[in-house]
């Protein structure tokens, strides 16, 4: 990751090795609704636009949030839209991405990290293509417009909230791949755990086969439960799935990223703490927009609480004053009382936490979070 990205990227939540400050809270208020313009400029309806996703959409979860903004975008504004499921990898998609753009294909919207080699290495090829790559940072080709996600902030929220609902103060942590987006992800939701409970311990994994392996992630976190886990913390797709089937089966809470599922599935209210939300209509018009109105070159943005694409949407049965403590703590990042920044190592312009975890650092400590407001 580069220096200037990591800089643009980590701009809020609570995670080890940080410098941290807060001014006075604000007024809580509600996170805005952010709703999709027709305003975009003449020549939408003629494009075609090509969405490659790693796993499909019934996930629930990151590709079903990916399908589901490009089919709704594709709705209002009429444009061609074709999509590819079940491309894990870059080399299995590239083939797809190289046939969208031979065809013609004005935008082709690559979700995720592991297409971000394949996009620089096929783009210059295709100058006139713009390939949006969702969770990406690296820069190179012009018509590479990247993405970049943050997961710290919803992962903060939730630890939060599961610090008060833990009866052991075990939880579980249970990722795909070990990138930073997914890294941050899990050290805001230990963050945020500590903060409402100094008490908490974490089992954290990663699947060995990423993203797309359900039945790793069932088990895994079957294994957290039989440890004493009494809250899971999935980080998205396949694993998603996985976590919330085992949830489900051994009565214990969970939550998910990416889509809405107490919202989409409400079987699964009794046991769901909530769910980080990515409306990624907003990026996809976003970039769109720039090709239509030819500034897409080097495109760069940062899904953020902030910019209205992410927030939290808080499980059912998760009790009032818990879910209010929630909501504040959202109004607070969203409005900038809670700032905090990864500390990044300038020869390697990534974070220092997730290339050297066995700092005494990087340990989460409970002291980290006591300049927040208390917890009752």
């Amino acid at each position: 990751m580069n220096r200037a990205t990591t800089a643009v990227a980590l701009i809020v939540v609570l995670i080890i090795g940080l410098v941290i400050g807060i001014a006075a809270a604000p007024t809580v208020m509600p996170p805005p609704t952010v709703t999709v313009t027709t305003a975009l400029p003449t020549g939408v309806s003629a494009l075609k636009v090509g969405l490659i996703t790693p796993i499909s959409e019934e996930d629930y979860s990151w590709n079903y949030a990916a399908y589901d903004a490009a089919t709704k975008l594709q709705k209002v504004y009429g444009f061609e839209l074709a999509v590819e499921r079940n491309l894990f990898d870059g080399t299995a998609a590239e083939p797809y991405a190289v046939d969208y753009a031979k065809r013609g294909f004005n935008v082709i919207i690559l979700q995720g990290i592991q297409y971000m080699d394949m996009a620089q290495k096929i783009a210059p090829s295709y100058p006139k293509t713009l390939f949006v790559c969702v969770d990406c940072f690296k820069v190179g080709a012009p018509n590479v417009y990247n993405i970049w996600m943050t997961l710290e902030e919803g992962g903060f929220i939730l630890g939060a909230i599961a610090g008060k609902l833990t009866k052991t103060n075990t939880m579980g942590i249970v990722g795909g791949g070990r990138v930073p987006s997914i890294w941050a992800g899990h050290e805001g939701f230990k963050a945020g755990a500590l903060y409402t409970n100094p008490k908490a311990k974490f089992l954290e994994a990663y699947m060995a086969f990423s993203w797309a392996d359900v039945a790793g992630a069932k088990k895994t976190a079957e294994s957290h439960v039989a440890a004493g886990a009494d809250v899971i913390f999935s980080s998205g797709d396949g694993v998603d799935v996985g976590v919330i089937e085992a949830a489900r089966d051994k009565k214990v809470w969970a939550s998910t990223v990416y889509a809405n599922l107490p919202k989409l599935r409400p079987e699964f209210k009794d046991i769901l703490m909530g769910s980080i939300v990515f409306d990624w209509e907003i990026v996809y018009s976003a970039a769109i927009r720039d090709y239509l109105y030819g500034t897409w070159e080097y495109g760069f943005l940062t899904a953020t609480m902030a910019s209205g694409i992410i927030k939290v949407s808080i499980g059912d049965n998760v009790p009032a004053d818990i879910k209010k403590m929630a909501m504040d703590l959202q109004s607070a990042i969203m409005f900038g009382s809670i700032k905090v920044f990864f500390d990044v190592d300038p020869s390697t312009g990534n974070y220092v936490c997730f290339d050297k975890p066995e700092l005494p650092a990087c340990a989460p400590t409970a002291g980290k979070v006591s300049y927040l407001p208390p917890t009752s």
